[in-house]
């Protein structure tokens, strides 16, 4: 089994009632899995499964054993999450009303509808 981390471009759909502020997001997936169109199957439907619409792949890995120790924090913590659970995802969210560009980004952690 391999790690695998997708970045895709997503917009909450209309039944997404956790994310009626928001207008699109980059969504961060990991997933251990024994190929990449397996792991990619199943973002996909851990995605939607959250009421996200995929708009489309900004990246896909296929993550190598000596970067893990290289990872940045967040993506460590998703990393281990889904050597865990089998799949992990944050989503780096895009509100609909403009803020100022200094503002940090907002992470949404969800609940399944």
């Amino acid at each position: 089994m391999n790690p695998y981390m997708f970045a895709i471009n997503v917009v909450p759909t209309p039944d997404n009632k956790d994310c009626e502020d928001i207008a699109s997001a980059i969504a961060h997936v990991w997933v251990i899995s024994e190929d990449k169109e397996s792991a990619r199957i199943r973002a996909v439907d851990y995605i939607t499964s959250y009421l996200w619409k995929v708009i489309n792949f900004e990246h896909e890995f296929e993550i190598q054993p000596e970067l893990i120790p290289e990872l940045h924090e967040a993506e460590a913590l998703l990393y281990m999450k889904a050597l865990q659970h089998g799949i992990s995802a944050d989503y780096i969210a895009n509100p609909k009303v403009p803020r100022n560009p200094g503002d940090p980004v907002i992470l949404k952690k969800l609940q399944k509808p």
